[in-house]
């Protein structure tokens, strides 16, 4: 994928931190957080979406430890407001046409709009005077303040960020059983990959030897099908094509691709249900033995899918597959990686009266302490150092509630979902107990610099860009998706491909493109 996944749907206008997050329903803080402080202020009120893991043990995120442990540090209180389940976008919105927003809206979006809106404010300043932690890091990752800098050099959000080595978090997996048992090799071409397909359907007699279509997505393709598309050098929206930017589905290798996958499709190699699966049905098929490939996450994919298969059968084995490509010897393109910044942040609002105090509290988690606090949780409680290496206590990797180890993690702190502060690589190397994934961030490591040579970087849109870009894209990526589906079963022959391009055109994706090319220069100028 040439940007994160998230990152694709925010270039679709202002949007929220929805990847990866069911939340909650709406609620506040709790009654720590509805009072006010000893000194008669009143706590900062923070808009956040509530991670699904959180939200299976607490109803708000002033029930984590993390966030306890970080108001007794910094002497702020603080009252977190999450939005209703299936209503995010739309309350987001409300809440911006009312003028009436909290101090701090955490969120992952069009930045400079909600600047030029009038929503929050500009934070050079601040972060100079306040926020200590983060300027020092900014000043020793230019790139990192590269892309966290609007064009004009103004900063609008306190940033997620990722330094570390792990940057690519999900990919393909594939049962290893069934390649063990069938005598073959993990595929690398997109031929090979065709012959092992086949073989999952003549000899297991799975229906979805290629499973995909549910969530995470963003189109009906899915990044399963976004990956195959990949292996021809291009992707299923915009990316850069020898620095400049480009739309795929419009160039030669989508016809390609899409007779490849029709033809998969005829031959019973692709789920035929991929229109129309949800999370339930996709997890169905995988926990079922009927999928033989698929895309999941390293983390709370193997770590769930993995289990539960070898309960029912202890030989079940799955491991990820390198990106497919289209030659031997061929280095994959699109892994998925993120840049630095994650695009997510906390923006402090006009409405915020404490913006020096806000943003003094928010550096906290850059310095060591609040690091430690964010990826760790308190020392002899949920971590011990072990030859100066933060390990996790049994309340994290075996917890006497039951509780998994991403639901008992997001219970204490907040290292496996974006918020202020530095993943540390650490968390992620506890977190991927299972061989079988830290196998797969090896792996999906390996090509993961050649992705910032075909990604948009963190681009920002002015707000009359912003919102003809949203209106265009809007309409070609419905029509992409209904399209694509059509071509794939049959419905629209494959001979119909250049009407599709022309279509496009006249959706004006020239005028997408141009305004895509006109912030990346902006931004190659920063």
């Amino acid at each position: 994928m040439a940007q994160s996944w998230l990152r694709k749907a925010a270039l679709l206008g202002a949007t929220l931190i929805l990847g990866g997050t069911a939340l909650s329903g709406c609620s506040g803080g709790g009654e720590e957080a509805e009072s006010k402080q000893g000194d008669g202020k009143d706590p900062i009120s923070i808009w956040a979406s509530l991670n699904t893991n959180v939200s299976i043990t607490l109803k708000s995120m002033n029930e984590i430890t993390a966030i306890k442990e970080w108001e007794k540090a910094t002497g702020v209180q603080t009252k977190f407001e999450h939005p209703a389940v299936g209503a995010e976008n739309e309350q987001f919105n409300v809440m911006l046409a009312s003028s009436e927003l909290p101090d701090v809206m955490f969120v992952y979006g069009d930045y400079s709009k909600l600047y030029n809106d009038g929503s929050i404010i500009r934070l050079n300043e601040l972060i100079d005077e306040y926020a200590p932690n983060l300027k020092k890091i900014l000043e020793e990752n230019p790139e990192v303040a590269k892309q966290l800098k609007a064009d004009n050099g103004d900063i609008y959000a306190i940033p997620h960020l990722r330094l570390g080595e792990y940057k690519t978090f999900g990919g393909m997996f594939i049962r290893q059983d069934w390649l063990d048992e069938l005598g073959l090799e993990k595929p690398e071409t997109l031929d090979e990959w065709e012959t092992v397909l086949r073989a999952f359907k003549e000899k297991k007699g799975v229906n979805a030897p290629l499973l995909y279509g549910a969530p995470p997505k963003l189109s009906t393709m899915g990044p399963a099908a976004a990956n195959f598309l990949e292996a021809y050098g291009i992707t299923n929206t915009i990316f850069l094509r020898n620095g400049k930017v480009a739309y795929g589905p419009i160039e030669p290798e989508y016809k390609t691709f899409l007779e490849m996958f029709h033809r998969w499709y005829e031959e019973g190699l692709i789920d035929p249900d991929f229109a129309t699966n949800d999370q339930k049905t996709f997890d169905a098929k995988i926990l079922d033995s009927q999928a033989g490939a698929f895309f999941t996450f390293i983390g709370g994919g193997v770590g769930r899918y993995l289990p539960a298969l070898q309960e029912k059968d202890p030989k079940a084995n799955m491991t990820a597959v390198q990106f497919p490509v289209v030659n031997k010897g061929d280095e994959p393109m699109f892994t998925g990686r993120s840049w630095e910044w994650s695009g997510a942040g906390a923006t402090i609002t006009k409405s915020n009266k404490r913006p020096e105090e806000t943003v003094k509290a928010l550096d906290y988690f850059f310095g060591e302490e609040g690091h430690m606090l964010k990826n760790f949780g308190v020392e002899g409680e949920t971590y011990t150092m072990v030859d100066g290496y933060p390990t996790y206590t049994d309340e994290i990797l075996h917890n006497p509630d039951g509780l998994s180890v991403v639901q008992a993690m997001a219970k204490h702190f907040i290292a496996n979902y974006p918020f202020v502060g530095e993943d540390d690589d650490r968390y992620n190397e506890q977190y991927y107990q299972l061989q079988q994934q830290k196998d797969a961030v090896e792996l999906f490591s390996k090509y993961s610099d050649n992705t910032l040579e075909v990604s948009i970087p963190p681009i920002s849109l002015t707000t009359e860009e912003s919102n003809e870009y949203s209106k265009i894209m809007n309409d070609i990526t419905t029509y992409r998706d209904e399209m694509f589906i059509k071509f794939v079963v049959g419905a629209e022959p494959i001979d119909n491909f250049d009407k599709f391009v022309e279509q496009i055109k006249k959706f004006d994706i020239d005028r997408a493109i141009e305004i895509q090319q006109d912030a990346v220069d902006r931004y190659n100028a920063r």
